[in-house]
């Protein structure tokens, strides 16, 4: 038998609430992270970014985590406090500061990282084949419209 489609206003409440009821575990997943790791939730997004982008400017860091540059240089300053991320003055222009992961980091990313990945399959092992396939094609969907949604501000 076939599933019935919920109506109109039925879907999407259902769907607003399960999808903040996902934003606060993914907070508290991230918070989880963070604190085995004695970095501040922002601390572990700006770390992890690192993961597919050896270097960034505070600009290109404001535009990925929707902060403001203030917000951006605190975190970057306690982040090299804690030896895990080097300033460098962009030498095509002295205004800019790139920002790279130090030598200690790059294991200890590695290391948080890897951990973050094994938690994800751990979470997802109960999940068939089928159902994989779904969950990915639906988060794209959602991920697409919040983006579209963002781009049209």
């Amino acid at each position: 038998m076939a599933k019935s489609i919920p109506n109109t206003k039925d879907f999407v409440e259902s769907t607003a609430e399960l999808l903040c009821d996902l934003t606060r575990m993914c907070t508290i997943k991230e918070e989880h992270f963070a604190s085995g790791y004695n970095l501040t939730p922002g601390e572990f997004r700006l770390l992890k970014l690192f993961v597919f982008k050896d270097q960034y400017s505070v600009k290109e860091l404001c535009e990925l985590m929707n902060l403001t540059p203030g917000r951006i240089t605190h975190l970057v300053n306690s982040l090299e406090k804690k030896n895990l991320i080097i300033k460098k003055t962009d030498l095509t222009d002295k205004r800019n500061i790139k920002l790279y992961l130090s030598k200690k980091s790059s294991e200890y990313l590695k290391n948080v990282y890897d951990n973050h990945i094994s938690f994800h399959e751990n979470l997802l092992s109960n999940i068939n084949e089928s159902e994989k396939k779904d969950l990915i094609k639906s988060l794209t969907i959602l991920v697409d419209s919040f983006k579209q949604w963002i781009s049209s501000k």
